[in-house]
């Protein structure tokens, strides 16, 4: 448990520095995705972790992020789900047509969860 707390501090502090660093933590919601499974966007910037994505989806495209989420699909949430174990938001943002919804509702999720720690 010791271990798992350091190297949430240690993503955390990785984030924030704007390192590329890999932490091995694959099912936190705070950790980085592991390489082989980022998050690639159209012109092959990888996003590793949900911060990465909030940033994203501050400037990207209204047409691009509807390439990634649609009637059809949700990428982002796809990804979620399958990468940082997170149903419940995954769930959420499967509900959600907008990027500043997808964006606000990762932020919601992500205060909840640090202040469950």
């Amino acid at each position: 448990m010791k271990a798992k707390k350091h190297q949430l501090q240690a993503a955390k502090k990785a984030v924030s520095k704007g390192a590329q660093a890999v932490v091995t933590l694959k099912t936190s919601i705070t950790g980085h995705a592991p390489e082989e499974k980022t998050f690639v966007l159209k012109d092959g910037r990888k996003l590793r972790t949900l911060y990465e994505l909030i940033d994203e989806l501050e400037t990207m495209p209204d047409a691009l992020f509807h390439e990634f989420v649609n009637g059809n699909k949700n990428d982002f949430a796809a990804w979620i789900e399958g990468v940082f174990n997170e149903k419940s938001l995954a769930d959420e943002l499967r509900k959600l047509q907008s990027r500043f919804d997808h964006q606000r509702a990762i932020l919601k999720h992500l205060v909840r969860e640090l202040r469950k720690r």
